[in-house]
Formats: C-alpha cells, structure tokens, sequence
C-alpha cells in the first residue's frame, strides 16, 4: 500500500511517501506547519503527486492520545474533536499536528487517513507505573499521570529486535533504549510497555539535547524566586535551554565528544552526567522487568555514537551485559553488538518509526 506520511514537529513539516517498506519520496518544509501557504501546501500536493502518484492511505503522527485514544484511529470528525481536546497536553506539537490533519483531509479528501499516536503503546502501563504520588484528584479531574512518548520508536524497536534475534516479540522482555536530541527508554513485556521514562510531558526522564530530564521540582519555584525570570521562561527554558545545550552551549552530541576529547571540562562532565542518568534509569528499566533479555538502541545518538553507548554499558557491568567492543566500534545499524558472554543482548536498530505508522495504518485501512 502506497502511504503518504506527514510528521508535524512544532517547527517543520516531514512529508514521506512509502511503498511498502520503501520510502519512495521524501521532504521537508523547514517551518511551524500552522504556518504553511496555500501556495505551499498545494505546491506539495502536485510534488507528491508528480514524483510518488497517488497514495492509498494518509498516516499522521500525533503526539498525545492521552486516556482517549490506546490505539491508532481511523480519523472521523469525532477523532478530530478528541485529538483537539488533547491540545493542552502537547500545546508545542498537538496544535501543529491538528493544521496538518485539518488540511490533508482538504488535500486528500477520498483517501483514507489514520492518527498513530506516541503515547499509544505506552496505553497498558500498570497503574504502579503511570500513577504520580499527587493529591488524586489531579489524577482524576486534570488527567495528570505518566503518559510516555516516542511509543512509534519503542513499537519498532521491538519488532527489530526480535526479528533480529529469531525470537517472538510477544513474549520477549526487552528495554528500548531511543536516544537522540529527544530521548527515553522503555521497559516491554509481553508485547507493550511496562514503564518508560517520559511522564506527563516529554521533558520528564533522561537528560536530553535541550531538555533537562528529571530534576527536584521545587528548582522551578527557587528559580523564579531569586531571579526575575517567569514562570514561563524557567518553562521554557527547561524544555529549550537545558540539557547538553544548558551545560556547554550545544546540543550535538557529536560536537560535545570532541570537545571533551579536546579537554573541554564542560563537555566532559555533560557526557559523564547524561550517561550516569542513562545507566541509572535503565536499571530502573530492567528492574520493572525484573530482569531483560535484550537492549535495544536506537536514535540518533543510540544509533551513531559508539563511545555513548560504551559509556552506558560500562556503567551495566552489574547486570551482566557486556559490549563486542569490535562490533560496536564498527557502528552497524540492525545488528547484536553485545559479547558472547553477555547475559543481556544488545543490539542497534536503524530508527524506522515510518514502517510502525504505515503498519498501524495499513491494518486499520484494510479492516475498515
């Protein structure tokens, strides 16, 4: 089935055509997609339609589902309503994603579209996992509760892994590991997540490319106490000025590694700090799994840094997991680089969360 993928981020556009497994067209539009032409999104249908010919299916990534939606959906006027009710969970992404939906049902009229949400297969958590220990009835009445993210990544990951190691992904105790400016980890079993990292919002968990991760919430009181900054900048400021951005003024992971390989002491303690929380809260992975066959990297910096994930495992020694240092110097995607002792395997997995939406899609197509 021919699908046209649309993957609305708060500053851009990704537009994919894929045909089966193979991404036959591609592009991007470098700017917020609320703020999209006419002229520019009727020149991207005629490209679409002059380089890929006519798609069967539309496939919209959607950053929250919240409590509503546990599964991707058929889009319908009463799923638009839903994913509009859910702006204020994700206000950066959900009000972009819900333009390009509003549009692409004007483009694309008489094809079927469906909404893959992130937040999907993080839907079966136990309630041990996604509750907060808040007063309940912000639970109840505001919907506050840990909700996770990146869930296409974690999704195929997991469907990678398997494949690659001939087991059964249904019954395979893995933790994902999906690492890039944007990170977090996710402990599976039984073919959905049993606890991730990201909560409420996607600032919660690892330390990330701008994002600062967990830290004591009362920081953000302290701050706005002593310094004349607003409630709204320390906001913003934790989401787009913290992280590795905050500790040494970039967020590439590629620039950080040779400066600290330089001796720049800031890059230094930024790459020790983002791996001491990496390895911490991945043993927390495997302890809410009780144990894990498999770890599964993927992301940009999961993919592509062979010292980060040497940082990482090197801080696992106590679970048993050993590196290939061989194989992981040679920086293959979608192979096993743990040693042959390794009592957990680890594997790098090529990021493709695009099959995981034409997947989703395909199926609700087809029974529909």
């Amino acid at each position: 089935m021919k699908m046209l993928l649309l993957n609305a981020g708060s500053s851009s556009l990704k537009v994919n055509v894929d045909d089966g497994d193979n991404t036959i067209y591609g592009r991007t539009v470098e700017k917020p997609p609320k703020t999209i032409s006419d002229a520019e999104w009727n020149d991207i249908l005629a490209d679409v339609e002059s380089k890929a010919g006519t798609v069967e299916g539309v496939a919209h990534r959607v950053l929250h589902g919240g409590e509503l939606f546990k599964e991707a959906q058929l889009v319908t006027p009463e799923v638009m309503d839903g994913i509009r009710s859910l702006i204020d969970l994700g206000p950066l992404h959900q009000a972009q994603q819900v333009a390009v939906l509003e549009r692409a049902l004007q483009l694309w009229p008489d094809v079927p579209q469906v909404a893959c949400f992130d937040t999907s297969f993080h839907s079966h958590m136990p309630a041990e996992a996604y509750t907060y220990a808040l007063p309940k009835e912000w639970s109840k009445d505001l919907g506050v509760r840990r909700y996770g993210f990146h869930g296409l990544a974690h999704d195929y990951n997991l469907q990678k892994a398997a494949e690659l190691l001939g087991a059964d992904a249904a019954s395979l105790k893995l933790v994902s590991a999906h690492l890039g400016s944007g990170a977090s980890l996710a402990a599976i079993a039984d073919g959905h997540t049993i606890d991730t990292t990201m909560g409420f919002t996607p600032l919660e968990g690892l330390v990330m490319g701008t994002r600062c991760g967990n830290i004591d919430p009362a920081i953000v009181r302290w701050v706005v106490d002593h310094t004349e900054l607003t409630l709204e900048e320390v906001d913003d400021a934790m989401v787009h000025n913290s992280g590795f951005r905050g500790m040494t003024g970039d967020d590439d992971m590629r620039n950080i590694e040779s400066r600290a390989a330089e001796g720049d002491e800031d890059a230094k303690l930024a790459l020790v700090v983002w791996a001491h929380r990496a390895a911490s809260q991945l043993a927390s992975m495997f302890a809410a799994l009780n144990g894990g066959e498999v770890l599964a990297f993927s992301g940009g910096i999961g993919e592509h840094s062979v010292s980060g994930r040497k940082m990482i495992i090197d801080r696992l020694a106590f679970l048993g997991i050993t590196l290939d240092e061989a194989a992981n110097a040679a920086n293959k995607t979608d192979t096993v680089i743990s040693g042959p002792d390794s009592k957990v395997k680890v594997v790098v997995v090529a990021s493709r969360e695009d099959l995981t939406m034409v997947h989703q899609s395909a199926a609700l197509i087809a029974a529909a």
